[in-house]
C-alpha cells in the first residue's frame, strides 16, 4: 500500500520530481503545444484536440470557470528554486490559448504559495469558485517534510480575492483539518466546490495510511462535505465510494473529482479511477451535489498512444458545460514524467451513453 501512495496524492510530486534534472529540462518551454500523436484521438463519447499546456515548468489538477466569455484556469505548478508546489492562473478568450499576468519568484501567473514553517509550505489542488464578485480559492497545503512521505499530512485551506488574481487566506489556520483513524486520517486532497442551493457542497479525496482504526480500512476515499459560508465545514458521515468498491478499472479507489452542474436536480462528478499506478477519468451523475452517484461502468479517458504527453496517465479532469458541448481538461503525465494539462471535448449525451448511463 505505501509504496503506492506518492502517486495517489493529488499532483504526483513527490515522485515525478525526486531528479532536478527533470525538471530543468522542462522548464523554459513554450506553455502551449501541440501534439500530432494525440490530435483526434476519439474514445468515450470525447475527441482529443491534441493540444497541451504546460505552465513555467508544469500544469497540474486543473480547475476551469468560464463566465462572460473568458475562461479561467487554476492550476498547480513548480517552484523549482524552493522545491515546492504553488498555484498560478492563466485565462483565455477561448478555453486553449492560455495567458499568464505578472511573474512572482520566477513563476508566471503565481497566485499561491507556501510559507516556510507552516502548515502549508507547499500549495497544491485549487479549486475556485465567483460568487457576488468574489473569488474563493480552495486548495490543500502540506510542509516539506512528511510522514509517512512528503505530501502527508495536508489540510485544506480557504483564500479570497477581489480581482481573481491577489488572494489572501482567511486564516492563518486550515479551515479543515484530517481527523484521526478516520478516512481522511492522513490527508485531505483534491477539493472541488460548488456553491448551489445557499450553501457550499465538497467532493474531496481523503488519504488514509497511518491510522484507520475507526473505519477498518486504509486507502483512498472520496468523501463529501457541506458549508454554509465555505469556511467551517461539516464532513458527512458515510464515504461516498471507497476502495475496493468496485472490481474494475478503480478497484483501488476513487480521486480527483470534479463537480458540474447541469441543472437542478442534474449533477455531474468527473473523477480518476485509481487501478495500481493505472488512471483513467470517469464520470457518474446525481440528483445533487452530494449525490447519491451513478458512477457508471466504463472510462471516458485513458492514457493515450505512445509518444503523446499522456501515454503514461491521465487524470484530475475539470470540465465546462456549453449547451451540450463538453469541455473537458485533465493532467495529462508523459513517460518522462512531464505533467500538463490535456483537453478533450465531444456531446455530453455521447458521453454519458459511452460511459454506461
Amino acid at each position: 500500500m505505501l509504496k503506492r501512495i506518492v502517486v495517489w496524492i493529488g499532483a504526483v510530486f513527490a515522485a515525478a520530481f525526486a531528479a532536478v534534472v527533470v525538471i530543468s529540462a522542462f522548464e523554459g518551454s513554450e506553455p502551449l503545444f501541440m501534439s500530432e500523436v494525440s490530435a483526434g484521438e476519439q474514445f468515450g463519447g470525447l475527441t482529443k484536440t491534441g493540444w497541451f499546456y504546460r505552465g513555467t515548468v508544469i500544469a497540474s489538477d486543473p480547475s476551469v470557470l468560464s463566465e462572460g466569455g473568458r475562461f479561467d484556469l487554476f492550476y498547480t505548478d513548480l517552484d523549482t528554486g524552493k522545491g515546492r508546489t504553488v498555484i498560478a492562473r492563466a485565462t483565455s478568450p477561448d478555453g486553449r490559448n492560455w495567458e499568464t499576468r505578472g511573474e512572482t519568484d520566477g513563476i508566471r501567473g503565481l497566485v499561491m504559495q507556501g510559507r516556510s514553517g507552516d502548515w502549508d509550505e507547499n500549495a497544491e489542488s485549487a479549486s475556485i469558485v465567483r460568487r457576488d464578485g468574489k473569488w474563493t480559492l480552495f486548495f490543500s497545503g502540506y510542509r516539506d517534510a512528511g510522514e509517512p512521505y512528503r505530501g502527508f499530512p495536508a489540510a485544506l485551506w480557504v483564500a479570497t480575492s477581489a480581482d481573481g488574481q491577489t488572494f489572501e487566506r482567511v486564516s492563518t489556520d486550515p479551515v479543515m483539518t484530517p481527523t484521526k483513524g478516520w478516512y481522511d486520517n492522513d490527508a485531505i486532497y483534491s477539493a472541488t466546490v460548488i456553491y448551489d442551493g445557499g450553501a457550499y457542497h465538497m467532493a474531496y479525496v481523503g488519504h488514509s495510511y497511518t491510522d484507520f482504526s475507526k473505519i477498518g480500512q486504509g486507502g483512498v476515499y472520496l468523501l463529501s462535505a457541506t458549508s454554509a459560508d465555505g469556511i467551517a465545514w461539516k464532513k458527512a458521515a458515510d464515504p461516498v465510494a471507497r476502495p475496493g468498491q468496485f472490481d474494475d478499472w478503480r478497484r483501488d479507489g476513487i480521486a480527483e473529482p470534479y463537480l458540474v452542474k447541469v441543472k437542478r436536480g442534474q449533477y455531474l462528478l468527473f473523477y480518476t479511477g485509481l487501478d495500481g499506478e493505472a488512471r483513467a477519468i470517469g464520470v457518474a451523475t446525481g440528483p445533487s451535489p452530494d449525490g447519491p452517484w451513478d458512477f457508471g461502468s466504463q472510462p471516458i479517458v485513458r492514457p493515450g498512444k505512445k509518444g503523446a504527453p499522456d501515454e503514461h496517465q491521465v487524470l484530475a479532469p475539470a470540465a465546462v458545460l456549453d449547451g451540450d458541448r463538453l469541455r473537458l481538461w485533465y493532467l495529462a503525465a508523459s513517460k518522462d514524467e512531464m505533467l500538463s494539462i490535456g483537453e478533450a471535448e465531444g456531446s455530453l449525451n455521447d458521453v454519458l451513453a459511452a460511459s454506461g448511463h
